[in-house]
C-alpha cells in the first residue's frame, strides 16, 4: 500500500471530558501495509472517499477488479460513517487485495469508579508501551450467517485513566488472519500525560485470572 495506507499516527490528541485541554495524547503505528487511519473529522467525505479509493487501486495494481468499483467507497464511507464516537485512534484494515475490512479501534479516558464487570473474565496482558492490563474476548452471535464472530478487547488501567483497544468482531477466518497484526499494533501504542510522562498501566487487584504472572500477550488466538 501507499504510505497513506500504513497507520503512522502522531500528536493525536484526546482529552476526558472535564481534563484541561490539549495536553494528554496517545500515539500507536502498524508497520503492516492495509492499516488505514480514519480521520475523526472528514471535511469533504466524497473527496476523502475518492482519495483513498484511488490508492486503493494503485496498490491493488493488477489485483484490482472493477467489479468492485461500487463496494470499495461503500466500505471506505460506511468507515467514516461507523467511527466510534470519542476514539482516540480508529482504523478499518484491508488485509488483501479484495473488499474485506476489519476496524479497530483505541479509546481513553478517566478511570470509572466502577469497572467493566468483564474483565472479571478477562487475563492479563502485557503491552510494551502500556503496561500490564487484561484481555477478554468479544463473542457476538451473528443470526444472518449463524455463526459466532470473534474480537479482542483490551483494557489498561491506571490510577487515574482507562485506555481500552478494540479489535472489533469479525468472522472467525478474518479474525484468525489478522490477530497477530492487532497484537504487534497494541504493543506500540504508547499514551503520554500532560508532562510528557508515559502512563503505565497496571492489573487492579480483585481480577483472578489476570492477576496471575502468566502473560497471554504472546497469543495469537484466544484459548
Amino acid at each position: 500500500m501507499t504510505d497513506a495506507m500504513i497507520a503512522a499516527v502522531d500528536e493525536n490528541e484526546r482529552m476526558p471530558e472535564g481534563w484541561g485541554a490539549g495536553s494528554w495524547r496517545i500515539t500507536g503505528h502498524s508497520e503492516v501495509p492495509g492499516w488505514l487511519a480514519i480521520p475523526a473529522a472528514v471535511d469533504a467525505p466524497d473527496d476523502w472517499v475518492t482519495g483513498r479509493v484511488d490508492e486503493i487501486r494503485e496498490a491493488w495494481g493488477e489485483h484490482w477488479d472493477e467489479r468492485w468499483r461500487d463496494a470499495v467507497p461503500e466500505l471506505l464511507q460506511a468507515g467514516v460513517d461507523a467511527r466510534p464516537e470519542g476514539a482516540a485512534l480508529a482504523f478499518q484494515i484491508w488485509p488483501l487485495p479484495a473488499p474485506v475490512i476489519a476496524q479497530v479501534s483505541v479509546f481513553f479516558g478517566e478511570r470509572p469508579e466502577v469497572l467493566p464487570a468483564g474483565l472479571v473474565e478477562g487475563r492479563r496482558y502485557v503491552a510494551e508501551g502500556l503496561g500490564a492490563g487484561v484481555a477478554t474476548v468479544i463473542g457476538l452471535d451473528d443470526p444472518e450467517s449463524g455463526t459466532t464472530l470473534l474480537g479482542l478487547e483490551m483494557t489498561f488501567l491506571s490510577d487515574r485513566t482507562m485506555v481500552v483497544v478494540r479489535f472489533e468482531p469479525t468472522v472467525a477466518q478474518l479474525f484468525s488472519v489478522l490477530v497477530g497484526q492487532f497484537h504487534a499494533f497494541v504493543h506500540t501504542l504508547e499514551f503520554v500525560d500532560p508532562e510528557g510522562h508515559t502512563v503505565r498501566a497496571v492489573v487492579p487487584e480483585g481480577l483472578p485470572a489476570a492477576d496471575i504472572d502468566d502473560d497471554w500477550s504472546g497469543s495469537v488466538l484466544p484459548g
